[in-house]
């Protein structure tokens, strides 16, 4: 069952059908490629988060507050997928093979109010976008914790705020904007033909056929 038509052609946007078993995807030019991704990013990772953390429907309820049972939360989860999806959109970036540098590439571009300066007890001095990755992605991706920080919702739409000295992000926010990173950075790959030839290299390296 095809999810979209690019180009003409039925796709699924999954990797193994569109490339080995349809072979689709290699004859999409390179404009279809890019819309397969956004697309494919869109069905794989976008809209589950997003209906995961929207508090105004039926799955967030469910796992924060369960009729019976354990007590549940996905929020934990939902921000290591949020900062390693933005590590692997930094890989279409940058020809760098560091997994951090991939990672600032991106916020650094797309997500500037998230690369301020910060200061705070456990970290001291340092940018936002550097204890994201060392104490969000690092620390949940190694340890299941999150390192001297936290996260919560705040009221202002901040990026951030502090409690009791300890900085808590809003996860909620960061979704927001890379939502809008992501939709600015596809229009790029679109319409900017060195940042086209950045993304085709990393594409065609990934996506082989």
């Amino acid at each position: 069952m095809p999810n979209a038509n690019i180009e003409g052609h039925d796709c699924t946007l999954f990797f193994d059908y569109d490339c080995h078993l349809n072979g689709v995807l290699k004859q999409l030019t390179d404009a279809g490629k890019i819309e397969w991704l956004r697309l494919r990013m869109k069905m794989i990772f976008l809209d589950p988060i997003n209906k995961i953390a929207d508090r105004r429907g039926t799955v967030y309820p469910s796992l924060e507050h369960p009729a019976a049972g354990s007590p549940m939360t996905a929020m934990l989860m939902v921000t290591s997928l949020l900062l390693n999806g933005m590590e692997a959109l930094g890989s279409f970036l940058t020809n760098s093979n560091n997994n951090n540098k991939r990672f600032y590439s991106f916020v650094n571009k797309y997500m500037s109010n998230w690369n301020v300066m910060v200061t705070t007890k456990q970290h001291g001095t340092k940018r936002l976008s550097e204890i994201l990755w060392e104490s969000y992605r690092n620390g949940l991706a190694h340890s299941f914790a999150i390192l001297h920080a936290g996260i919560e919702d705040d009221q202002n739409n901040a990026t951030h705020h502090f409690n009791n000295d300890v900085i808590q992000i809003d996860v909620w926010k960061l979704m927001a904007d890379l939502q809008g990173a992501i939709d600015n950075m596809f229009a790029d790959m679109q319409s900017n033909n060195g940042a086209k030839k950045m993304f085709m290299k990393r594409f065609n390296k990934v996506y082989t056929c």
